[in-house]
């Protein structure tokens, strides 16, 4: 009986500080750059959009070398109207929602890593998940995949500083 009463007790505290995410499907309005898209409720959506930040990851910022290439390689993969299930992780320091995406069985996040399109976020990627993410950001530095045939050493994070 008290072993019983002690699981409940355990549960209960585990489900209290436990953080909240859930997970929503919705239709890409329009990429923005190479890890934030916009998201509607319906295919042709223009209006009452959600900015999402792909969960995790820093792309190349307009400025940076490669930008460009990790922007189209998303709106390739992300082409208006497709149809995205979004998985809330949070909120970005701006309050932009942070999220990982899908699209049918693709991470979305985890396709720009192992392109070689984005780097691994050191300080907000925390999940168990993100392991495998260091994993294969390490195999596309070694393969030179993407921006890592550059030889490209500084991250979005500190670029302009």
């Amino acid at each position: 009986m008290v072993r019983a009463v002690l699981k409940i007790f355990l549960i209960l505290v585990i489900l209290c500080y436990a953080q909240i995410s859930y997970a929503w499907q919705g239709y890409v309005a329009r990429v923005e750059d190479a890890n934030t898209i916009l998201v509607g409720n319906t295919p042709q959506a223009q209006d009452n959009l959600t900015v999402v930040r792909l969960y995790g990851i820093d792309a190349p910022v307009l400025q940076q070398p490669y930008a460009k290439e990790a922007h189209a390689f998303l709106q390739k993969l992300l082409p208006q109207g497709t149809e995205v299930n979004v998985e809330n992780t949070g909120e970005a320091s701006d309050g932009t929602l942070t999220a990982l995406v899908q699209v049918k069985a693709t991470s979305v996040n985890y396709q720009l890593i192992m392109e070689g399109l984005a780097w691994v976020n050191r300080s907000t990627c925390k999940a168990l998940f993100c392991r495998r993410w260091y994993i294969q950001e390490h195999r596309a530095v070694e393969q030179g995949r993407g921006l890592w045939g550059l030889k490209l050493s500084t991250p979005p994070w500190q670029w302009g500083r």
